[in-house]
């Protein structure tokens, strides 16, 4: 299993590869258990404010594929669940 530092600095890379870096304010990720119950990771993108209109999924869907194949490669067995949110909504507590 990775480090939490590296599992962020993946999903950072990964994501402003992907949505640009104006689109990003932070990345974070935590230890999960997916609907089956198996160890996963929740991976938090933080997205600036008005990005959600710029975001397409395509380039979504790349960010999603693209963090789960590079954490793979790195020996992350993982599952990662990737979730959007702006800071706006983390501080009100809503759910990502």
């Amino acid at each position: 299993m990775l480090d939490e530092k590296k599992i962020r600095d993946i999903a950072r890379q990964v994501a402003t590869a992907n949505l640009t870096s104006a689109n990003i304010s932070s990345v974070s990720s935590s230890a999960a258990v997916d609907s089956e119950g198996h160890d996963a990771l929740r991976i938090t993108i933080v997205i600036t404010p008005g990005a959600e209109t710029k975001i397409t999924g395509d380039a979504a869907l790349d960010t999603l594929v693209g963090i789960k194949e590079r954490l793979r490669r790195e020996g992350e067995e993982r599952f990662p669940i990737v979730e959007y949110a702006t800071q706006e909504e983390l501080e009100a507590g809503g759910d990502p």
